[in-house]
């Protein structure tokens, strides 16, 4: 039931079916050491340069709460940290965001959020619009705190750049997967179109060529088109010899019935006449000659030649007048 609910959407030619089964391995593989790759090493590094900057942190707020003032805190930090590189500034609550600041693909950001809300109390907001910069705020006894330092201390540089190369060597491999499948599905289009030319009476050259199954596949045909062939030609020879010899007393008949007077005569000549012409087509029949252009027959003319003929041949045959 599942197979026969899939088949609707499967592709019907074998170009389609080939890509198929060429990308859905490679678009699975990709996502999957993608997802892996992403989890395992982005979200650990980030992790990891997190609790690394965590204590930094802790150590800038512990000498902040140890000062007789906020801003005395800052002074001290710039002079006392200043190793740690970070930008540390008391602010009002009114500039504390309302929300987390950050894209939507940033991934180590979402990790480095849950990370400061699990590890760090008093964490209020993360910033991460600005393009290598963290703005973390905090609040202590005193009152919220902004610290500022790069981005690169807390998460991979570039994470992005692991789907970027991911799918642009994906897209690379899978056009020249393309190309060369299409090369090996070439031959096969080619002996597609040579039976498909060979059923309706046309010789077209064809080599086999591609795999070793294509080639055999080309080979079977050439030698069957070749065979059919033959016999073909020797079906002709013998319906030529077949035509000779039964036209030949069909010539005689004409000749004796047209030297006669008697009225039946003529009919007789007609039968002859028609022997001939059925003969013929016949030939033209077997020969592969009798597909030819339609012509426009008249009903009433072709039922009273039937008629005729069966009368002749002593039926009780009569053809009624049309009513209306």
């Amino acid at each position: 039931m599942f197979f026969t609910w899939l088949k609707r959407y499967v592709p019907r030619g074998i170009y389609g079916r080939a890509a198929l089964i060429l990308l859905l391995p490679v678009v699975i593989l990709q996502l999957v050491v993608t997802v892996i790759f992403a989890q395992r090493n982005y979200e650990g590094v980030t992790t990891q340069m997190t609790d690394t900057v965590l204590r930094e942190v802790a150590l800038v707020l512990q000498t902040i709460d140890q000062a007789p003032s906020p801003e005395a805190g800052v002074q001290l930090v710039k002079q006392q940290l200043a190793p740690l590189n970070m930008r540390v500034q008391t602010i009002s609550a009114d500039d504390v965001p309302a929300a987390h600041r950050l894209t939507w693909y940033d991934y180590s950001g979402r990790v480095m959020i849950d990370r400061f809300q699990n590890r760090l109390d008093g964490f209020l907001r993360l910033d991460l619009r600005t393009p290598g910069k963290v703005g973390l705020f905090v609040q202590t006894p005193r009152g919220p705190v902004e610290i500022g330092f790069d981005r690169r201390r807390i998460s991979a540089a570039n994470p992005h750049q692991l789907f970027v190369y991911t799918f642009t060597f994906g897209f690379l491999m899978t056009l020249i997967s393309f190309v060369y499948l299409r090369n090996q599905l070439r031959p096969i289009k080619r002996l597609a179109r040579a039976a498909e030319a060979f059923g309706r009476g046309r010789h077209v050259p064809y080599s086999p060529g591609g795999a070793v199954e294509v080639r055999a596949a080309g080979n079977a045909f050439v030698d069957m088109r070749a065979r059919i062939e033959r016999q073909i030609e020797q079906r002709t020879l013998m319906l030529s010899g077949v035509s000779h010899d039964l036209r030949t007393p069909l010539t005689r008949m004409r000749l004796s019935l047209s030297m006669m007077d008697d009225s039946e005569a003529e009919q007789l000549l007609q039968d002859v006449d028609d022997m001939q012409r059925m003969l013929d087509e016949f030939l033209n029949f077997a020969k592969g000659s009798a597909e030819g252009e339609p012509e426009k027959v008249n009903p009433h003319l072709l039922m009273e030649t039937a008629v005729a003929a069966a009368q002749r041949a002593g039926r009780n045959v009569t053809l009624l007048a049309p009513q209306g």
